[in-house]
């Protein structure tokens, strides 16, 4: 890519063979900042494309079929996720944790463990989508569901089954310390699948649209799959033949890990889903607007946890207390800044936002669209909640975490739409209930970091992981090792 420096120019960064000359202390002080501020910009614009597009598809979506089929085909793609967030295995935490691990064996080893898990995520996925459309299709028969929404229902099915692999995919990505390409094939990607879904949408309706998102979803998954494997490869050498053990330890961290990012899933698909079952499409659609700001601004932060990850799991390994709460707190300082910024300009603008997209019908969900982007705000400042368990080694503090919100989540919905009457006072209720429990959910995760700080291990009796085998790219051990030097001298260079 443009703006990466080049294998040949590129000094031995750990200074062996240079006597440690100024240039090439330069060059290793600044390389770890420019490459993590070009991670984070790739990927943050990356989210924030992502995230237009969806919100502006969306727009399209309500302006062209109205609230209540709008609300139909969001009702179809919420019950197809839930399906799939109950059988996928969601491998990608696994696989950053592991793959490192197993690559220092020697040479390949990661890149053998990186496929295995890569084609256990397919064959999962390939199994819940077969399953899950013969479900459909005998509820249908069994007149548990019109066929209106089985036309629906099946498209969304094989829409989620196609997009389930991008998940494993992508970790290699991270494996490979290619973050920043990931995030130039994600805007690619983007803005494909929008100009598909919206053409289908105008030429053949709902149905199109949901037809084109398998399309869409399948051509999506292939190319960051084929991309990301050659990464893997490059870094961490072919694939080594002969008998392959699992790692000692990876079955029980899947199970935690994989259940933890059903349950993240199941706050946002469980709440739609209920919505619809209880208060009808239009609640889903008001829902889905309301929220929309609040989601746009976490498509913002949300790359931060991906650049943390890689930099709590290094520090925890070391036993380096101050480092992880450190890292931890500056990132909710500045967020928290940003998201206070962002709160008080859209309070004065999302009145007039909400009329000019959706129509002026929709102005009196201004208020409700605050308070949630409030909420999405203050989450912002725990964005480190994401990686820090999985980081540590301890996944299921955030799946005991995810578990409470998520039931306590669907009990203020139910009682929401018992209490009040019409979609517009129910949401509204909803987004101060939300913003009630994410204060009470980020002061928790506050005192969870400073409890698994204080539990972390002794540096004196655990050895830290060494650096990942290159294989066939040396010059990667050594920006690796410039890295880590660089970590461990100034972290406070390292801003995001």
């Amino acid at each position: 890519m443009s703006g990466t420096p080049s294998t040949e120019a590129l000094p031995d960064a750990t200074g062996a063979g240079t006597d440690g000359s100024p240039w090439v202390k330069r060059w290793a002080r600044r390389l770890p900042w420019q490459r993590h501020l070009r991670t984070f910009c790739s990927l943050t614009a990356a989210s924030q494309i992502e995230a237009a597009l969806s919100f502006a598809t969306t727009v399209t979506l309500v302006r062209l079929v109205g609230s209540t089929a709008a609300g139909e085909v969001l009702l179809a793609q919420s019950m197809a996720s839930v399906w799939f967030m109950l059988w996928d295995p969601r491998l990608e935490d696994a696989q950053q944790r592991f793959v490192p691990m197993e690559q220092r064996r020697g040479s390949g080893h990661g890149t053998r463990l990186y496929r295995r898990l890569l084609r256990l995520d397919v064959v999962a996925g390939l199994l819940t989508t077969v399953v899950g459309v013969v479900a459909a299709l005998a509820a249908a028969a069994l007149g548990w569901i019109p066929a209106e929404q089985l036309s629906l229902l099946v498209p969304a099915v094989l829409a989620g089954g196609a997009a389930t692999p991008s998940g494993s995919a992508s970790a290699g990505f991270a494996i490979a310390d290619q973050l920043s390409r990931l995030g130039v094939i994600r805007v690619m990607l983007a803005v494909f699948g929008c100009l598909v879904t919206l053409t289908a949408l105008l030429t053949a309706g709902t149905v199109g649209y949901l037809a084109a998102s398998v399309i869409t979803g399948l051509v999506s998954t292939v190319t960051v799959t084929v991309v990301a494997c050659r990464q893997v490869r490059l870094a961490c050498g072919p694939p080594t033949d002969g008998p392959a053990p699992m790692p000692p330890g990876l079955l029980p961290f899947l199970v935690k890990s994989s259940a933890t990012g059903s349950v993240s899933l199941a706050s946002d698909s469980g709440v739609s889903l209920l919505a619809g079952l209880l208060g009808g499409p239009t609640l889903v659609t008001y829902l889905k607007i309301a929220g929309a700001p609040g989601r746009l601004y976490g498509s913002f932060v949300n790359p931060v946890a991906s650049q943390l990850y890689p930099r709590l799991a290094r520090a925890g390994a070391h036993g380096r207390r101050e480092a992880v709460m450190r890292d931890a707190l500056r990132c909710s300082a500045l967020i928290g800044g940003i998201g206070l910024v962002v709160v008080v300009v859209a309070a004065s603008l999302l009145d007039l936002l909400l009329g000019l997209m959706y129509g002026p019908e929709y102005t009196i969900l201004s208020t409700a669209a605050v308070v949630m982007l409030a909420g999405a705000a203050l989450r912002g400042t725990a964005i480190w909640s994401k990686v820090l368990p999985s980081a540590l080694g301890v996944p299921g503090v955030r799946l005991v975490f995810l578990t409470a919100e998520g039931v306590c989540q669907l009990g203020m919905l139910a009682s929401v739409i018992h209490l009040c009457a019409g979609a517009s006072g129910r949401t509204v209720a909803w987004a101060w209930g939300y913003l009630g429990l994410l204060s009470l959910s980020t002061a928790g995760w506050f005192i969870v970091l400073w409890c698994l700080t204080r539990a972390m291990p002794d540096p004196s009796v655990q050895a830290g992981p060494g650096p990942v085998a290159s294989g066939p790219v040396p010059m990667r051990q050594a920006r690796a090792a410039a890295e880590t030097t660089e970590f461990s001298r100034a972290p406070e260079q390292n801003r995001r």
